[in-house]
């Protein structure tokens, strides 16, 4: 009986025990089982996410430039309304578009212009940062430097510029501030004594007008001193702050016995011209520049950047800009290349013969020969 009792006993823990081993074998396989359906589920999970991630970034990509469907708020902004500046202006918007870079779709832009008021330049400023510009381009100095002190860390791309470094913005093309790029170029007044020469050889006196309170119409007038000076001519200069000033300072500087006026690039001249050619035209006197649209206004002659091909340049290096690059890895691009435009007719009134070699290098003529 006992023995019999055992027997079952034994029977009974075997098994248990049998059933235990079966239920453990059962449960890791079921814990397998749903291991691997976890597994087939992430990766699914995963699979679809990156399939949803790139398809965003494809929808995205042809939303915007940069690739984020972001549109960027563009401000544009000018000190003075002059023929040169509208030729940047629209070498800006030519240099985004062959960059691929399309107005209403990537970026959105307004223009404004402060008519040579620096409070209303001031005030431009302000306002593209209260807007939340994403991209400031300035075109003339003054306005580069408004940007520059009131602006902060926005993104500034300029042009239409002679010399940014004196503007404050760093000390090479590679070495600027980290939110700043942009185009420039500076007045080829060497270029200017050569051409003189071979249509006055016989001047020696040049007259000038200065703007002191400009720091990138000093920059240009240093260039025409040492320019003149290297060339041997004596030059006698007037200074005007302002445009009340620039009649008396024309009419001054024409009764210094000079031979012709060569005028610097300022934006007071720019504005303020016609009262250097009234002066001129009552002393008899040519006058040659580096504005391009001096010459339809009575100049003889101009030598001036292209300063289409340089808002151009700016353009592209906006686009830059917009596509995500950080102004910052962007280099300063200098622009080299200057338009010889001739005004025929002015010469002929001055009794001044053009070379016909110049005649036919000249990128515009004004006047029939």
């Amino acid at each position: 009986m006992r023995h019999s009792l055992r027997t079952r006993i034994r029977s009974r823990k075997h098994f248990e025990r049998l059933w235990g081993m079966m239920l453990v074998a059962k449960l890791k396989r079921l814990s397998l089982g749903l291991g691997l359906i976890f597994l087939a589920m992430a990766v699914l999970l995963i699979s679809d996410l990156d399939s949803r991630h790139r398809n965003r970034l494809a929808a995205q990509g042809e939303r915007s430039a940069e690739g984020s469907g972001k549109v960027w708020r563009v401000r544009v902004l000018e000190f003075v309304n002059v023929v040169d500046c509208e030729e940047a202006e629209r070498g800006v918007f030519e240099g985004l578009e062959a960059a691929g870079v399309v107005r209403g779709k990537d970026f959105e832009a307004t223009v404004l212009n402060a008519q040579g008021d620096m409070a209303t330049l001031n005030s431009l400023v302000d306002s593209a940062i209260t807007d939340r510009a994403d991209l400031i381009i300035t075109l003339s100095t003054p306005t580069l430097q408004a940007a520059l002190q009131r602006a902060g860390t926005t993104p500034i791309v300029h042009t239409f510029v002679s010399n940014p470094l004196i503007a404050g913005v760093g000390k090479s093309d590679t070495d600027h501030r980290p939110n700043v790029t942009g185009a420039y170029g500076s007045s080829d007044c060497v270029g200017m004594m050569q051409i003189i020469k071979r249509v006055m050889p016989q001047a020696k006196r040049i007259g000038a007008i200065s703007t002191p309170g400009e720091v990138n119409a000093v920059y240009n007038y240093e260039l025409l001193v040492k320019a003149a000076t290297a060339a041997g001519y004596e030059l006698e200069t007037v200074g005007a702050n302002g445009p009340t000033e620039v009649g008396d300072a024309a009419q001054a500087v024409c009764g210094k016995r000079v031979d012709l006026l060569c005028v610097p690039n300022s934006n007071l001249v720019g504005t303020c011209y016609p009262s250097i050619a009234k002066a001129a035209r009552q002393a008899r006197l040519p006058v040659f520049g580096f504005f391009g649209n001096l010459n339809k206004q009575g100049a003889v002659l101009a030598l001036a950047r292209d300063y289409h091909d340089m808002g151009r340049d700016g353009g592209e290096l906006a686009a830059r800009v917009i596509r995500g690059e950080s102004p910052a890895n962007i280099p300063l691009k200098q622009s080299t290349r200057s338009k010889l435009v001739i005004n025929l007719d002015a010469a002929k009134s001055l009794g001044l013969t053009i070379p016909s070699d110049l005649i036919k290098a000249a990128d515009d003529v004004v006047g029939a020969e």
